[in-house]
């Protein structure tokens, strides 16, 4: 099986693992990284089926199936207990990982993610392995957040680039309908997770259309939470510099 695509991006301290979302790859934290890299080595990754990784195998697509094949790669090269961050798809990943091995994960940073949210919008998860034209991406994208003028058409291209590449559409639809099948699987994840007492900081926009905050779940969850009334499911990108404060505060105060 091909490795995970996989960058060290810099900076001193406790190794911080960033892990995107559904349809995203690791260039998403862009504007997240550097602000991480004064508190963490920070490391980021290509999911399966995303960015550079099309070739890895991305198993049964179930979020189980992605956070071994996470894990393999932090094994592949030389990490040991991280603190993980990870955004939608990947922040469901992030607490599967430390389920299946907490003495691993130093902590949870958890952005809009699968799990605590009232439910997932698995049209839009559908939806987006097919998409063909500037029109219909655009239009889909919007989704994202609550201020259109995010998706630009920087963004739409790329988006559509990434669709194009070999391999990438069915990747990305057997990803989708795994996580349509064990989404239940994620809540019980999370329960589980707030029962560990392990750190963990939530972050959700309040405006998220693809997953909507569920205030029971966050509830139960407990440990740090930040909910962004006006920003959507990208709440790094839609409040950049409100998240990358309270992620930083976090990591610090969990490494001491």
């Amino acid at each position: 099986m091909a490795s995970l695509a996989f960058k060290t991006l810099g900076g001193d301290g406790q190794d911080l693992v960033l892990i995107h979302g559904f349809g995203s790859d690791r260039l998403s934290w862009a504007g997240t990284s550097p602000a991480l890299m004064a508190v963490a080595r920070v490391h980021a990754l290509d999911l399966p089926g995303h960015g550079d990784s099309l070739d890895a195998d991305a198993g049964d697509g179930s979020a189980r199936a992605l956070a071994e094949a996470v894990t393999a790669a932090l094994d592949a090269h030389g990490l040991g207990k991280v603190h993980l961050l990870g955004h939608s798809l990947g922040g469901s990943i992030a607490m599967l990982m430390a389920l299946k091995d907490p003495g691993r994960v130093r902590s949870l940073t958890l952005l809009a993610p699968a799990g605590l949210g009232h439910a997932i919008d698995h049209g839009f998860l559908s939806r987006y392995p097919a998409l063909e034209t500037k029109e219909e991406a655009g239009a889909l994208l919007q989704k994202l957040v609550s201020k259109p003028p995010l998706i630009s058409r920087f963004t739409v291209a790329r988006v559509l680039e990434q669709l194009s590449r070999p391999g990438a559409r069915g990747a990305l639809r057997a990803i989708a309908k795994g996580v349509a099948a064990h989404e239940e699987q994620l809540r019980e994840a999370a329960q589980r997770i707030a029962a560990s007492g392990l750190p963990r900081f939530v972050i959700f926009g309040g405006a998220d259309a693809i997953n909507p905050p569920s205030p029971a779940a966050l509830a139960a969850f407990g440990g740090r939470q930040l909910v962004i009334p006006e920003a959507g499911h990208l709440p790094h990108v839609e409040a950049a510099r409100l998240v990358n404060a309270g992620i930083a505060d976090f990591i610090t105060t969990v490494s001491t």
